[in-house]
């Protein structure tokens, strides 16, 4: 019989030791696994935020963090809000009342301003115009796809676009209408808004957000800015000759944010010109110099969002399954030893027989390696099953995909020799007893 022949007969010995210990380590492995895939999945989530499209977000003065996290990812609530006025001066010429390019045109290539404050069964809602899914992206640098019907257009004054998380879970589709309510889901609930596009799924915060046509969402009640005391509104424009009502006031918009794609200039005679990067610090600097607003990168607030929060947590959560891990090593090491002595006078008879010394030691190693991989194993595939089960509520929380195939494969491909190396570890103990077994000591007879 080899070697490995005489360790899994040993195994099959003690069933209820050997399925225990293997447990343990299948548990403490489950819970290696779940946490390195999740891990990975939150970064991702916080990661996929940095290539939308846009480079800038300008807003309320106020926590660029808080700003990020609001825009980004359709967190925490907005800072406050600012004047179309002050949106308008990243407009160009053909796009302003005045006729006039506005003051950051000239340094800006899209410009998509986003109003937030209501809530459809506690996904948020945000109002834009069709620029948002026609000029920017959905994180990988490629245009949005609709899995049905399309972009909005900006004067469909009451259209909706659905993320992929939000049709899924509340089961709307093109043609469906759906109502928002103001500031909660208990809030006074709006006039109706008409699906008429469903993206496909991106992984991103996109796929939990209620996107509606701004025109419409400035006609809803509460959302239009109150005029200084005194002050009295212009009368409305009569609605248009097919029955759409006239849009509100400029004088009384505002927005929650706006995000930016900054422009490269052109540089002095015989100068290159300045790339769209160093075009943003230029703006960014002069926007945070005055009072209006700020500007925040949101590549740099989401990497120190990372460094702050989301890395210590993914190494407090790797510590303590570390320690679990720990606790089953020595659960083995227990067993090898109990299982030690339990058949010390079967060494002996094995080393009577002829067996050498270093066959014995690799059995009782053996024996250890098998229990290590078995429960290494059976823990792999529980981790990724706990992964699969919590794939719809990290889905819907943090806005990426997780499923049973969701791997973390830099760090899951260390396990298999890294349980190799604990199971040779806890059972050396057990393995050089076994070796300096007396063999005359346990075949004497008695007297």
């Amino acid at each position: 019989m080899g070697i490995l022949g005489i360790a899994w007969r040993s195994i099959r010995q003690r069933p209820l030791t050997s399925l225990l210990t293997s447990l343990s380590l299948a548990l403490g492995v489950a819970l290696v696994v779940a946490t390195l895939v999740t891990a990975g999945l939150v970064q991702k989530a916080f990661e996929s935020g940095a290539g939308l499209g846009y480079n800038m977000i300008v807003g309320a003065k106020g926590s660029p963090l808080q700003l990020v996290l609001n825009s980004v990812y359709f967190i925490s609530k907005p800072i406050e809000n600012v004047p179309w006025a002050f949106y308008a001066e990243f407009l160009p010429a053909a796009r302003r009342a005045d006729g006039v390019d506005g003051r950051f045109a000239a340094s800006t290539k899209t410009a998509v301003p986003i109003c937030m404050g209501d809530y459809f069964n506690s996904f948020r809602v945000i109002g834009t115009d069709a620029a948002f899914f026609g000029q920017l992206t959905r994180g990988d640098g490629e245009p949005f796809v609709f899995a049905a019907g399309g972009n909005f257009r900006d004067d469909d004054y009451f259209a909706g676009v659905l993320g992929a998380t939000v049709a899924a879970k509340l089961r709307l589709a093109v043609g469906d209408t759906f109502s928002p309510t103001h500031g909660a889901d208990n809030g006074p609930v709006h006039d109706p808004f008409r699906v008429v596009g469903i993206l496909a799924r991106t992984d991103t915060p996109i796929d939990r957000g209620v996107f509606v046509n701004m025109e419409g969402f400035y006609l809803q009640d509460g959302h239009a800015k109150p005029l200084p005391e005194g002050v009295e509104p212009p009368p409305p424009p009569p609605p248009s000759a097919d029955g759409r009502p006239a849009p509100l006031p400029e004088a009384q918009r505002e927005v929650t944010a706006i995000l930016l794609e900054t422009a490269s200039q052109p540089g002095l005679p015989g100068m290159p010109s300045l790339p769209a990067e160093l075009s943003a610090m230029v703006l960014r600097t002069a926007i945070n110099e005055g009072r209006d607003a700020q500007a925040v990168l949101p590549v740099g607030e989401i990497r120190q969002l990372l460094d702050l929060f989301v890395r210590p947590l993914e190494l407090l959560l790797l510590l303590v399954t570390a320690m679990v891990v720990l606790v089953s090593a020595i659960g083995i090491l227990v067993s090898m030893i109990g299982s030690s002595l339990e058949r010390t006078r079967d060494v002996a008879i094995m080393r009577a027989l002829g067996a050498r010394r270093s066959v014995v030691l690799s059995a009782v190693l053996a024996e250890a390696v098998l229990l290590a991989v078995g429960g290494g194993l059976a823990g792999w595939i529980l981790g990724h099953l706990l992964v699969g089960a919590l794939g719809p509520w990290i889905s819907t929380n943090a806005g990426v995909s997780a499923s049973v195939l969701s791997a973390a494969p830099r760090t899951e491909l260390l396990l298999v020799p890294g349980l190799v190396l604990v199971g040779i570890v806890a059972a050396l103990v057990p393995a050089i007893a076994a070796y300096r077994t007396d063999v005359a000591r346990w075949l004497q007879g008695p007297g």
